[in-house]
């Protein structure tokens, strides 16, 4: 798993150093139509770059409200079918049982448009959490479906995802349990400007308790809780509010 997850942050790392290149060939200017846009033939979009924000509530997950993270991320399509998506923040919100924490967390997905306005989406997600008595990582794995919408008027994309259950029980490399988290997500966002998406996220999980190491026999205790968030993102190349993307 964990090579898996590093060959796949290594994708995310090169398709954005390329990104701000545009892929050509060397067939005339014709046009092809996919979806709602127009391209050049032979081209493909360049990557789009974006400053995220986010704030809202992951009470439920044992953080103090309110959640704040910032990041970048970046959307780049490879061909007009297959996309790339990944996705670096970092948060200063406390644990509630230590009253501090830093969180760092990176996220990559691919997207197969298999009609203009449907995709089939696939993530790996990792996180860090430090605080003053414990260190703990995740490693998430994720799969769903992407949809191009216009319920506003504007462009806009809703994400349907749900989280796999992953981690290790008690070991000698498994000095914290993981909570073997896992859920439905969901993600509406549109564009509100040329350079503006306001987006809403809505996660629906179940995770277990740590267990005693002196009774691993012993059924762990398990919550259904949720998170909501609000995200704002600036898009540093200008987009437009009649096609969708």
């Amino acid at each position: 798993m964990y090579r898996v997850a590093r060959a796949a942050l290594l994708v995310l790392v090169i398709a954005s150093w390329s990104g701000a290149q545009t892929l050509s060939t060397e067939n005339g200017t014709a046009t092809e139509s996919y979806g709602a846009q127009t391209v050049p033939a032979g081209k493909i979009s360049a990557t789009r770059w974006m400053l995220d924000t986010e704030t809202g509530s992951e009470a439920g997950l044992g953080f103090k409200m309110p959640h704040i993270s910032t990041g970048i991320s970046f959307e780049r399509p490879v061909t007009r079918r297959f996309e790339l998506q990944g996705q670096v923040s970092y948060s200063p919100d406390k644990k509630y049982i230590t009253n501090d924490g830093n969180s760092l967390k990176m996220k990559s997905t691919g997207l197969y448009w298999i009609s203009p306005s449907l995709a089939l989406t696939g993530s790996l997600r990792h996180s860090n959490l430090w605080t003053s008595q414990f260190n703990k990582s995740f490693w998430g794995p994720s799969g769903g479906i992407a949809i191009r919408e216009d319920l506003t008027g504007y462009p806009g994309r809703i994400y349907l995802e749900y989280l796999l259950p992953t981690g290790c029980q008690w070991g000698a490399s498994c000095p914290i349990q993981s909570n073997r988290i896992q859920g439905a997500e969901i993600y509406w966002e549109s564009l509100m400007g040329s350079h503006i998406r306001v987006g809403f996220r809505f996660g629906f999980y179940h995770f277990l308790d740590q267990g005693s190491p002196l009774s691993p026999d012993i059924p762990r205790t398990g919550h259904v809780t949720g998170t909501s968030l609000i995200i704002l993102r600036y898009d540093f190349r200008r987009m437009s509010l009649d096609d969708l993307y």
